[in-house]
Order: structure tokens, then sequence, then C-alpha cells
């Protein structure tokens, strides 16, 4: 027959552990594990979040309310302040079945806080929103993960009664490192295979461009077409001297020539003579 009271989490039990260490992974699991005062061992129990939360808590409500009155009306006080916080079932290391009816934590992202319940006895563990979100996703691997929150909750701090922990109370708070770089991002929201609707421009009316004024030339100095109108020729123009005429040679008259340099004329007979010396 199955125990849904676990003894570990009974008022009676409680106080014979050395306190507890909460865990959270970067799986998306949290771990309980309860501080045994000899030879340093520990009852561990691991967080499991049913796809129906609040439905499962009814189930156990039902076959565990008579039993645990205190447990379930802190439960629903919590739920009712809180209500989009996820209610997590515990179940003891290695069976998943072994499941704690007097046991459960819930988280609220809103918040950005985890409450342990344990027989009535409310834990609460001030987180980042982050560390929420991936126990709230629980979408990583279940082996082989290294936990990115570890504290320890030593007997002394709360003696079993009602606590609160504040991230400034940590030894360590928000691991770094290895462990922190397997964190799951933010899931995206799908691209939209929809078309965009098409836009409405109004038309306006193309301006015609505006006709280009030439510019209008300007003389900055004066130059006449005709150069009889220039100043510099207000003088009377000079004439050439008349040609000198010369009488024309008749056909049958002998040519006359004079010598380079004199003026003397030579016929043909004084070339003649010229020559021959």
């Amino acid at each position: 027959m199955t125990v849904f009271i676990r003894p570990e989490f009974t008022p009676g039990t409680l106080p014979t552990f050395n306190g507890y260490h909460l865990q959270i992974f970067a799986s998306g699991r949290a771990k309980v594990s309860l501080q045994m005062l000899t030879n340093n061992k520990k009852k561990e129990f691991y967080t499991a979040l049913p796809k129906r939360d609040r439905d499962g808590l009814r189930r156990q409500k039902a076959r565990s309310l008579t039993d645990l009155p205190d447990h379930y009306a802190a439960l629903d006080q919590l739920l009712s302040a809180h209500p989009d916080s996820k209610v997590f079932r515990l179940h003891a290391k290695g069976d998943n079945n072994a499941t704690a009816d007097n046991a459960h934590v819930i988280a609220s992202l809103e918040q950005a806080t985890l409450w342990l319940v344990m027989s009535g006895v409310v834990h609460q563990w001030g987180l980042t929103t982050m560390l929420v979100h991936v126990l709230l996703q629980g979408k990583g691997k279940r082996k082989g993960e290294a936990s990115i929150f570890n504290e320890y909750a030593p007997t002394q701090d709360h003696d079993w009664q009602d606590a609160t922990f504040e991230m400034v109370d940590y030894a360590k708070g928000l691991r770094e490192g290895s462990a922190s770089t397997a964190l799951p991002t933010a899931p995206k929201a799908p691209l939209s295979k929809v078309a965009p609707p098409p836009s409405y421009m109004i038309p306006q009316p193309t301006q015609k461009a505006e006709p280009r004024v030439q510019p209008t030339p300007v003389e900055t100095d004066y130059v006449s077409d005709d150069p009889c109108d220039d100043p510099i020729l207000f003088a009377e123009l000079l004439h050439d001297s008349e040609e000198e005429t010369f009488p024309e040679q008749q056909e049958n008259q002998p040519w006359k020539t004079t010598s380079k340099g004199q003026s003397t004329l030579y016929g043909t007979d004084g070339l003649r003579a010229q020559l021959l010396g």
C-alpha cells in the first residue's frame, strides 16, 4: 500500500533533521535534501510539475485533507493570494510514485518567490525571476546538470517554524559558471506567415518642375562689331602712294635689263659686249 503521508515531513520527525538543502537545477527541477544528524546522510526529494497542477492538488487534498487540515489550509491561502502560482508535488528520489501529500512547493513568477510547505510549516524563499522561470519551464536535461541555486537552511535559522529567506541572506545565491550557460532562453514568438495587410497610400499629385530662368547676359566690356567704330580708328586712314607707271614693252623690242646693284640698262648687244669683254 502506497504511503502518501511521508514520515520525513511530519511535525514529529522534522526536528530530527539538521536543516535541509534547497537546490534548483538548470533542468528545471528542484530538490529538497533533509540533512540527517548522523553520518552526513540525506533524505532527498525531487519536485515535479503536473500539466494540470490544480487538478493533481485536488486529488491529493481529497485523500489527505482529514489528516492534514493545516497543510492544505496553508496551500489554499498561498494560492488565493498568488493566483499565478504553480503547485509542484514532491516525490522520493528514485521513485516517482512515492508522492508526499504533506509536502509541496509553490512558485510564483510574478513574485519571484518559492514557498516550501511541509505539514503546514511555510518557508518562503525569495528568488530571481530567471530562477523561477527555469523552474516553471522544466525543459532541461534530467541528468548531468549542475545546480544553479543551492542554499542550506540549518535548523537554528528556523527551528522548523514559518520563516522567510531573502537573496541577501544566501551564501551564494545564483551560481554562475558552466551551469548557468545551460539555462534555457526565453521562448520567442513564432514568425507569422500571414502576409501583411496592404498599405493604402493616398496618391499625391505630381508636381511639375518650374521652368528654369535663363540668366540675362551682362556685357562687362563693350566690343563693337564694326572696327571702323573703334575710337582708335577715328584718325584719317593712310593712303598708299600712287603706283609708278612703266611703259609697256613691245613684242619686237629687245629686252633691257639692269645689272644687280646698278641702274644701267643693258640690251642684247650690251650684254654680249659685257661678256666678250
